[in-house]
């Protein structure tokens, strides 16, 4: 009868410490799921927005993915002997961690990208224009409205575009800003003047040859020289 309830005892025992044991790997396995959808959204993030990016200009700085592929190499060869080494060791933090230094290179791409391309692509509202225009009851109305236009380009410009659904945005905006500016009174007289600023505020920028002696004195004396987009292509 002893017997019987030492054995009954022990297997009750032993189940309790599997049981406790599928818990403990289940408590794991979640920790990593979790882990690994917080690094899929960081790099979902970052890529996105350097996707954005890559598409109308240059991205500045060499990222490099070889350690992420390589820490992934790893680790499927170590799953693939067991898929319980998730749980344990090095080779999950290791990888979480060149992803996560991966993210930081890009978002920091993102940014010093976005520093370069933005001032060169946005319109430039001339602020000597809008006041005039200000003043004038026939244009009074568009002057505010591009205003708060411009203000919001700002806002929405200030970091770089998460995706391309936000640069869509950004780029609608100043395509209006750019058409409200073309039904406000010219700023300058000369029509060699009004050509290069005309060309200076569409999205493909002002040619290198628009910018004659003429243009650059007429810049330089409204200390505007530096306002303006120039393509040499």
């Amino acid at each position: 009868m002893i017997a019987e309830e030492c054995k009954k005892l022990r297997q009750q025992l032993e189940e309790l410490a599997l049981a406790r044991e599928r818990e403990r790997v289940h408590d794991q396995l979640e920790q990593r799921r979790c882990e690994l959808g917080e690094v899929r959204d960081l790099l979902l993030a970052v890529t996105n927005s350097l996707k954005a990016l890559s598409a109308r200009t240059g991205l500045v700085g060499d990222l490099d993915p070889a350690k992420c592929l390589d820490r992934v190499r790893k680790i499927r060869d170590s799953l693939s002997d067991d898929p319980l080494n998730i749980t344990q060791g090095r080779q999950f933090t290791d990888m979480r961690r060149a992803f996560e230094k991966f993210a930081t290179d890009g978002r920091a791409c993102a940014e010093t990208t976005w520093a370069q391309f933005m001032p060169r692509a946005r319109p430039t509202v001339d602020t000597n224009q809008l006041a005039q225009a200000e003043q004038q009851n026939d244009f009074k109305a568009i002057a505010l409205r591009l205003k708060n236009l411009a203000r919001s380009a700002e806002q929405l410009a200030r970091t770089p575009p998460v995706n391309e659904e936000r640069f869509a945005e950004i780029e609608s905006t100043w395509d209006n800003i750019r058409e409200m500016m073309a039904e406000l009174p010219d700023v300058a007289d000369d029509p060699v003047v009004q050509a290069f600023l005309k060309a200076a505020n569409s999205s493909g920028g002002a040619a290198i040859e628009l910018l004659t002696e003429e243009v650059r004195a007429w810049l330089q004396e409204n200390n505007i020289a530096d306002r303006y987009r120039i393509t040499t292509m």
